[in-house]
């Protein structure tokens, strides 16, 4: 669903972080305030992201299924096609753990891709990103996602008063 952002661009670092302070004050939560860069920025140089990084859980979970398709794959294909030895069917250990252990990671690879996108946020379809191609020449962007048309105007007066130009607000999604 997409929401009410107010975006503003700004010359330097230090204007966007007068902003984003004074975004903060209006109270705007941290997660609701960031920046769209040329640069990287040092983490807290104008806001901090609060959310964590989902690629260890990912990569774990697709390692997890990985490893369960694998030892599936090795003990069926043995189970349908039973090597019989001296009267008994055989399953073999080493070649289950080489075929479960490269599967796992095969999970693990695609679990980390997943995440990738995810944290990209090329997984988004239907929403319409904030961007501005001025970014590209230099400038900071700064945005806030906001609720209701006052605080969008608090907002607005914030970043304007802070340095920003070309404040407005959108329809749109972080």
């Amino acid at each position: 669903m997409n929401g009410i952002v107010v975006v503003g661009l700004f010359d330097a670092v230090d204007p966007a972080a007068a902003a984003a302070r004074a975004l903060r004050a209006l109270p705007l939560p941290e997660g609701d305030v960031t920046t769209l860069s040329p640069m990287p920025l040092p983490d807290g140089a104008v806001c901090r992201d609060p959310r964590g990084i989902g690629f260890p859980r990912f990569t774990l979970v697709g390692w997890f299924v990985g490893a369960l398709a694998g030892l599936s794959l090795a003990l069926g294909t043995y189970l349908l096609y039973p090597l019989i030895t001296g009267g008994k069917a055989i399953i073999s250990v080493p070649p289950t753990l080489i075929i479960t252990y490269e599967v796992a990671m095969l999970g693990a690879l695609a679990g980390t891709v997943i995440a990738g996108f995810r944290e990209m946020g090329l997984c988004r379809f239907r929403t319409r990103l904030i961007h501005d191609p001025r970014i590209q020449e230099g400038k900071i962007l700064l945005c806030a996602r906001v609720s209701g048309d006052e605080q969008a105007g608090r907002a607005i007066d914030a970043m304007k008063s802070a340095g920003g130009f070309d404040v407005r607000s959108e329809e749109g999604e972080l």
